[in-house]
């Protein structure tokens, strides 16, 4: 039994010697299961791939993840072990988050207890509880023997206090005893029949030191094959970087001379392969079998050299030559990058015809910040003339990638909510919600309808005003609008009855959609005031999935959906019972579902679209890197302060800039063509230079320092590859031979600007003042309102003042509050009040509140005596109208005796009386 490690530079290679290597000796039971151990689901999923399509069959494979492998291991061997490991991550945090309470009276926890001082909701407890969840993770993993330490009593600091209390109840059974208890078992002696045939472990690039250990004695008992990705076939793990050799340098200048740079990207970005290839060798007594199958990288592009530069560990200058297999392109925003970037594949696609977008793997590190802009520009549509790409997205969340996810999150935030008109009409947008109170297009048009006469703004009544600590005030409310809208269905044409406006546009076909409408409104008002306790978890589970019934329709097309939220609503089994606020569990709802991403959209035909993830080293023949932006990418490692780990580094530790550093190496390694690099490089402000990721900077350096000195001209070769383009789609130059757009829409719209440019005469700036008004004394004199519009806009009060031009105004939303009457409200209240007094009656200002024609704010600050004495001065002028006809500048009043004045009172309206 031995230990078999087979190296080399070229995935592809390994899955050939892999599916070789199980060919040539088949497992001995024709039902076992083939395991081969991978470090991604994107892995595993394109090496499934890749054997259908050699074998024509891809059958009863498994391929578990390190950690799960791990625990299926020590189940198989030991007796007595768990399903699953009972102290993971989402078991332990809710464990702390339960146990925290009961021990912060303890001395050595008064630093946690002075930050939990003031949380009421739990929110901090639980974030808390999450941090220490992680760090308890990495310590089992990472720190096996301080944990052993701490469950034989050792430490008096909180936090081997904390993990005594949490291993109550799993002494001997969580990971670390586990896989103690494995290794001595697989030193000691194990029955064969408990041990698989043979496992193999492929392209891992980072492995915690315990996960060797058992590795390396699972190895004396059956065979283990390790398929190592490695970017060169020397030994490369004592390589320094140029930075690393200087420090050296200065502290033990004798030692310097003993390391070499090699290659600058790989000493730089390659320290995580670096100290998983010193682990795997660091083993005694163990047979080890070393193959290979290294392939040199040969050609003549940009590309190919810097592959085979860092094969041969060759650090010297050569001659570089522009071509297309390495691009650079600077952007002004995300949108314009996918443009730019569809452009681009349109282009590589027509001048390569063996190329396919099969070919094409397009990495994101924020991906779903960018999924909404991918989706945007390569929707193909084939009416509009343009090339349309097939493509597949992958690695969004749930969250992301359907709006129901965001309404149920909505739903959880109704105790918070004010019930504005805007945020309770969107729930019609929703068809699961339409579907459930039956909404067709009929019902939801006479529901718009009847709100807008309404004049509903938000608040459900005024208890509800009150609660939010405002006036309780009913003017446009729900309650209001409710009142009038069966007032006016059961009243008819009565215009005021008790204080009530009937609306008369309520009629018997409509009646019913509005019913359907107010038993969805009923039902937001019943989860208000439920959601709104708090509770346990268990009886969590069965509010939110009875209002996942109420709410939501099940139907084929969306229940994957409802059940990975359902999914989410099982995992509150793992807190056992805990008292759970409000405000935690919509926290806890948003990050669950914020976290679960889709699965089984990689590799789905045509161009793949997925985040940038450590230990994705998949080859394509087109790699495309997007929003490679300053600060994004790699990330920055967030330890916290009591993380005992960041006091000693120790080789393997985790290192969020360390993977994503040799995630850059694998991926310009597996780049088999073309390597494309896209960032936000300019401002859509001012047009001001950003800076690219550091990863990103660092290539560009070294393309300069590898071609050398051949060129008089001072332009970095970088400049060359770099492609700056234009922030607008519809911009002339995106349309030359040099850079063809494929978007006819926009070409459309380019070549309307030039001809519009080419056709217009010459036009010369004015070079002379503005004449001075004709009133100088006007001009001079400035009151106090022309001084305010002057401050809040001094572009538009120019326009208005010295051109006498008037502009379109923001139009309001339909939920904001005014306090006062502008003067087009104001007019509306003149002719409201006219028609009434041409009919012969009077209107009160009661009236008017109910009618909700008075805005709600100015009622309810200015009362009712202000309102009153702002409209007894627009009834003195018409006090002796009455019975005659007035005509306005948009109504015709008719009076009874049907005559026609055109003086005073027309004048009073068109605002000159």
């Amino acid at each position: 039994m031995t230990l078999s490690i087979f190296s080399s530079n070229r995935v592809e290679s390994l899955q050939q010697n892999l599916c070789l290597r199980l060919g040539e000796k088949p497992l001995a039971g024709p039902l076992t299961s083939e395991t081969i151990v991978v470090p991604t689901y994107a892995m595993a999923r394109w090496l499934n791939l890749k054997i259908a399509q050699q074998q024509g069959i891809a059958a009863n494979y498994e391929f578990p993840l390190p950690v799960a492998w791990i625990w299926q291991l020590a189940a198989s061997v030991l007796e007595r072990v768990p399903e699953c490991d009972p102290l993971q991550r989402e078991h332990s945090s809710w464990k702390i988050f339960a146990l925290l309470p009961g021990m912060l009276k303890q001395p050595s926890f008064a630093s946690l207890q002075h930050y939990l001082l003031d949380d009421h909701s739990g929110i901090k407890r639980w974030q808390l509880a999450l941090r220490i969840a992680d760090v308890f993770e990495h310590y089992q993993q990472y720190r096996p023997e301080m944990i052993l330490d701490w469950s034989g009593g050792a430490g008096d600091d909180w936090q081997a206090e904390l993990w005594r209390a949490l291993i109550v109840d799993h002494a001997q059974t969580h990971r670390v005893a586990v896989i103690k208890q494995l290794i001595d078992r697989l030193s000691s002696g194990v029955e064969a029949n408990r041990l698989p045939e043979r496992i193999s472990l492929f392209a891992h690039s980072s492995l915690s030191p315990l996960f060797i250990q058992v590795i390396h004695a699972l190895a004396h008992h059956i065979d283990v094959t390790l398929y190592q990705h490695s970017p060169t076939d020397q030994y490369w793990a004592d390589l320094k970087n140029k930075k690393s050799l200087s420090k050296l340098r200065l502290e033990n200048p004798s030692q310097a001379e003993y390391f070499e740079t090699g290659n600058d990207l790989l000493a730089s970005w390659g320290r995580q392969g670096q100290a998983l290839q010193d682990l795997l060798l660091n083993q005694d007594g163990l047979p080890l079998c070393e193959s290979e199958s290294y392939q040199a990288p040969a050609g003549s592009t940009i590309l190919e050299k810097i592959q085979k530069n860092i094969f041969t560990l060759d650090g010297r200058a050569e001659q570089l030559s522009v071509d297309s297999s390495l691009s650079i392109h600077v952007c002004h925003s995300a949108m314009r990058e996918c443009q730019v970037l569809k452009d681009s594949l349109l282009g590589m696609l027509d001048r390569d015809p063996s190329l396919n977008s099969e070919d094409i793997l397009v990495m994101v590190p924020e991906i779903g910040r960018y999924a909404p802009y991918i989706e945007a520009v390569f929707r193909g549509n084939e009416k509009a003339g343009n090339p349309v790409l097939r493509w597949n997205l992958s690695d969004i969340t749930l969250a992301d990638e359907h709006p129901l996810v965001l309404t149920f999150l909505q739903l959880l935030k109704l105790p918070d909510s004010r019930f504005s008109r805007s945020e309770v009409l969107s729930y019609l947008d929703i068809d699961e919600i339409c579907q459930r109170f039956d909404i067709d297009d009929t019902a939801l048009a006479d529901i718009l309808l009847i709100l807008d006469e309404s004049r509903v703004r938000w608040g459900i009544d005024e208890s509800h005003k009150e609660s939010l600590g405002l006036p309780a005030t009913q003017e446009n409310t729900w309650q209001q609008a409710k009142q009038r809208i069966f007032a006016g269905y059961a009243l008819g044409e009565i215009e005021y009855w008790d204080g009530i406006a009937p609306i008369a546009q309520v009629e018997a076909g409509s009646a019913q959609s509005l019913g359907k409408f107010w038993l969805l409104f009923e039902r937001l008002d019943y989860w208000r005031r439920l959601l709104n306790t708090p509770c346990n978890t268990s009886e969590w589970q069965t509010r939110l999935n009875r209002m996942l019934d109420e709410f939501f329709v099940e139907s084929s097309h969306q229940e994957s959906r409802l059940q990975v939220i359902r999914d989410v609503i099982d995992e509150l089994n793992l807190a056992e019972d805990v008292l759970v606020t409000p405000a935690l569990l919509l926290h806890w709802m948003e990050q669950q579902l914020a976290n679960r991403e889709i699965q089984g959209h990689l590799f789905s035909g045509g161009i793949t679209f997925c985040g940038m993830r450590p230990m994705r080293s998949l080859p394509f023949r087109v790699i495309c890197l997007l929003g490679m932006n300053d600060g994004v990418f790699p990330r920055r490692d967030n330890r916290v302060e009591f993380d005992l780990m960041s006091k000693g580094w120790r080789p393997g530790d985790p290192s969020n800039g360390d993977e994503d550093r040799y995630l850059m190496l694998e991926t310009l390694l597996c780049a088999r063509q073309v390597l494309y690099l896209s960032y936000c490089g300019r401002s859509l402000k001012d047009n001001s230079e950003c800076q690219p990721s550091v990863l990103v900077r660092e290539l560009l350096d070294f393309i300069d320092s590898y071609r050398g000195d051949d060129s008089a001209s001072q332009q970095r070769f970088s400049d060359s590859l770099t492609t700056l383009h234009p922030m607008q789609a519809f911009a002339a130059k995106n349309y030359f031979p040099h850079a063809a757009s494929y978007d006819s829409y926009w070409c459309r719209i380019a070549n309307r600007i030039h001809q519009a440019a080419e056709s217009a005469e010459a036009q010369i700036w004015a070079t002379e003042s503005i004449a001075d008004a004709e009133d100088e004394d006007e001009s001079r004199n400035i009151n106090l309102s022309e001084l305010r519009r002057f401050l809040q806009d001094p572009i538009k009060f120019f326009f208005n003042r010295r051109l006498k031009l008037w502009l379109t105004s923001h139009q309001e939303s339909e939920d904001e509050e005014t306090f006062s009457l502008d003067a087009l409200e104001k007019w509306g209240i003149k002719q409201h009040i006219a028609n009434d007094l041409m009919l012969g009656r009077e209107t009160s200002a009661q009236e008017l509140l109910a009618q909700g024609r008075l805005p709600h704010g100015y009622a309810a600050y200015a009362g009712l005596q202000t309102i009153q004495s702002e409209i007894e001065p627009l009834l003195l002028p018409l006090q002796d109208y009455r019975g005659t006809t007035v005509q306005t500048r948009s109504v015709d009043c008719q009076l009874d005796d049907k005559l026609r004045l055109n003086g005073q009172v027309g004048n009073y309206f068109a605002g000159k009386g």
